[in-house]
């Protein structure tokens, strides 16, 4: 353990001062919490699929689905380090979201409301660019404290460190659930139509899809419907940036 601690600390003096002081917490976490990112991810995982049912499509839905998922994680850097999976849940919300590590949820309401492919790829797309940036674990770092994760990477002995994942993993899904700031959302936003049009999927049905979530959900005043959007960005700034990129 004390060995642990020194090497930790060691490094992390490297690390900060190799990197600009206002990146060092970032860099931190990107070196030492990929296999705290992937127990926090897998807790967090299991807890929403024990609170909610999980849909199994039909059999070439499914493979529709799956085709443009791991053909939009085939653009990204992190697919090396961590295995990506998707899974729909029964919720009539109009949503998508992603827990640490690569686990990507699907609402049936989202796949009942899209109108092709490239819109459906294009809030993958966005969802998948969340892991990439790794806006969970940065936001988890300034919600809970560096010095709580750093004890959780080093010390994994711990009796009560299951029940402080646990926590973690409640943190982990309200963010994913109700948002990132605007600037992780605007930047998973710009990932997001990177990752689609190299796929080869388009832009302007993603376009579409906006436009059409903001007509029919009266501007930015949701309805419950579509209540999950709510906290992002204001869906015309959204509209105005993806139309400008």
């Amino acid at each position: 353990m004390k060995r642990r601690l020194i090497s930790l600390i060691f490094i992390s003096l490297i690390v900060f001062l190799l990197s600009p002081p206002n990146i060092f917490a970032n860099n931190l976490i990107d070196a030492f919490s990929l296999g705290l990112e992937k127990e926090i991810g897998y807790n967090t995982y299991q807890q929403i699929i024990t609170k909610n049912e999980v849909v199994k499509l039909p059999q070439e839905k499914e493979e529709w689905l799956n085709s443009m998922f791991f053909n939009l994680v085939k653009q990204t850097q992190r697919q090396g380090e961590i295995k990506y999976s998707i899974a729909v849940v029964r919720d009539d919300t109009v949503n998508a979201f992603a827990l640490p590590a690569g686990y990507i949820f699907v609402h049936t309401g989202l796949l009942s409301y899209i109108k092709s492919d490239s819109e459906l790829a294009g809030v993958l797309a966005h969802e998948i660019a969340h892991v990439e940036k790794r806006h969970s674990m940065k936001t988890i770092s300034r919600t809970i404290g560096m010095s709580v994760l750093l004890g959780l990477i080093v010390d994994k002995s711990s009796e009560k460190r299951r029940e402080q994942i646990s926590k973690i993993g409640a943190v982990a899904i309200s963010l994913a659930q109700l948002g990132y700031s605007r600037e992780a959302e605007y930047e998973a936003d710009a990932y997001g139509v990177k990752y689609m049009r190299i796929a080869g999927y388009d832009k302007n049905e993603l376009l579409n899809f906006w436009k059409r979530m903001e007509a029919e959900s009266g501007g930015d005043k949701n309805p419950a419907i579509f209540q999950l959007f709510s906290t992002h960005p204001p869906t015309s700034e959204r509209i105005k940036r993806i139309e400008a990129m």
